[in-house]
């Protein structure tokens, strides 16, 4: 989204207020408005002008209807490089003036056009009546509901202040009075902005905007949706960067996320995300390790306690797992009731290690998970303390080359986890040598 205004007086018009809303164009047809839109042309509701509104030329005066038509196809094209104001549009026995900005988006894998309009009616009446045109620029940046601000390598020119609010600074004059606004990116992602900055003062403006994560000068991270071009400030190239706080998605979507992949009660992974997380092993046919848990007897845990008590053994071995197989490079989920599936690379290395005595890696893991677990103090009620356990069943090593071959290591593993069970349970059966041959081949 790009613009190109001089704003050499907007902070002396910081009290002007607009309407705004956004119309999506596809085709030179109107596909979408908000309620703001339909307001602004004169509809009680935005189904009301979808109702009664086709292509987007019914809604401006004949006399702009070519330039609009070349403006779309520019947009369209991505060489669109300002706005555009339109004055005396009729509207109802009204004539409004408003200002258009697009962006070129994707709806249903084509381009379209998400257009935002504000109703500078005021803006422009002002600008007759004192010939002030600088004024009316800096009013619309500066009475925005979202938050813009004009730099030039990261030296603030102008902020307004919305985004003042948004990034929790004192004041405008205590942005304006920074050497650097660089310092609210975080390290990892300065190289990309500066390049990006260096990309826009070349000319290559993105036609597409991008949410980023910033240091907020109150100390709080904040997730922003932005929207950078190149303008002309004072006579020479700067940035604009218009900012939506988006923090909310970002967390709600990070939140959803997280609970389509991980188990509720012990946070690990459930059984379709670990199929997710093996289709990068599967396609580079790594050599795999896994191991099968069940908790011993935990039927009569849950008759004799409760399932609240139940459920805290759940956790704890989920947690014993993670925390033995967390520097292994490898995954835990959730496999079943009171069962757990853990898969890990098997390691590579020069120099001897505590995992490369006679007992496979897989094993050394396994039976640390299984002492710790059976050591652990659990209460059930009137504070009376009991123990459980746990059987594990290992295949050290197999090299996952198809689906085959990992539903095979599957297998082979719950095999060894029956062994451990019908010989006494609360141990570790590892499989034997050559158990899984039928996996690698």
């Amino acid at each position: 989204m790009s613009i190109q205004l001089d704003l050499t007086t907007a902070t002396r018009c910081q009290n002007f207020d607009s309407a705004q809303g956004y119309i999506t164009l596809q085709d030179h047809r109107v596909i979408d408005v908000d309620q703001n839109i339909a307001k602004i042309f004169g509809y009680d509701t935005r189904e009301a002008l979808l109702n009664n509104v086709d292509f987007v030329y019914s809604l401006i005066p004949k006399h702009y209807r070519g330039s609009v038509r070349e403006r779309y196809l520019s947009a369209i094209k991505g060489k669109l490089q300002n706005g555009k104001i339109y004055t005396d549009v009729p509207v109802k026995g009204n004539f409004l003036s408003l200002f258009s900005l697009a962006q070129c988006i994707m709806v249903n894998n084509r381009p379209a056009l998400r257009v935002m309009l504000i109703d500078i009616t005021s803006v422009i009446a002002a600008e007759r009546r004192h010939k002030e045109k600088d004024q009316m620029y800096r009013a619309l940046l500066n009475s925005s509901k979202q938050g813009v601000l004009v730099h030039r390598n990261f030296k603030p020119l102008m902020v307004n202040q919305a985004w003042v609010e948004m990034l929790g600074a004192k004041s405008i004059e205590e942005v304006l009075a920074m050497d650097s606004i660089i310092s609210i990116i975080p390290p990892d992602n300065r190289t990309n902005a500066m390049r990006r900055c260096q990309s826009i003062l070349a000319g290559d403006t993105p036609s597409f905007s991008s949410v980023v994560e910033n240091q907020c000068f109150d100390g709080s991270k904040k997730h922003f949706n932005i929207y950078d071009n190149i303008i002309n400030w004072e006579g020479e190239k700067a940035i604009q960067v218009v900012v939506e706080d988006v923090s909310d998605k970002v967390i709600l979507e990070q939140e959803l996320m997280h609970r389509a992949l991980h188990d509720d009660l012990t946070q690990v992974f459930n059984r379709s995300a670990i199929y997710d997380w093996l289709k990068k092993p599967l396609k580079e046919q790594t050599e795999m390790s896994c191991l099968l848990l069940d908790i011993d007897d935990f039927k009569k845990i849950n008759d004799q306690f409760g399932h609240s008590v139940g459920d805290d053994v759940i956790r704890t071995l989920a947690n014993t797992i993670k925390k033995h197989v967390k520097a292994l490079n490898g995954v835990v989920g959730r496999w079943g009731g009171e069962e757990f599936i853990v898969f890990f690379p098997k390691k590579q290395t020069t120099h001897a290690t505590a995992l490369d005595t006679a007992d496979s890696q897989a094993r050394v893991v396994g039976e640390r998970i299984c002492e710790e677990f059976r050591t652990h103090q659990f209460l059930g009620f009137n504070r009376t303390k009991f123990q459980s356990s746990v059987s594990i069943g290992i295949t050290d090593s197999c090299i996952l080359r198809t689906s085959n071959s990992l539903n095979t290591l599957i297998r082979v593993t719950d095999d060894a986890l029956y062994r451990a069970k019908s010989n006494g349970k609360n141990r570790v059966s590892v499989n034997h040598e050559g158990a899984c041959v039928e996996c690698c081949s």
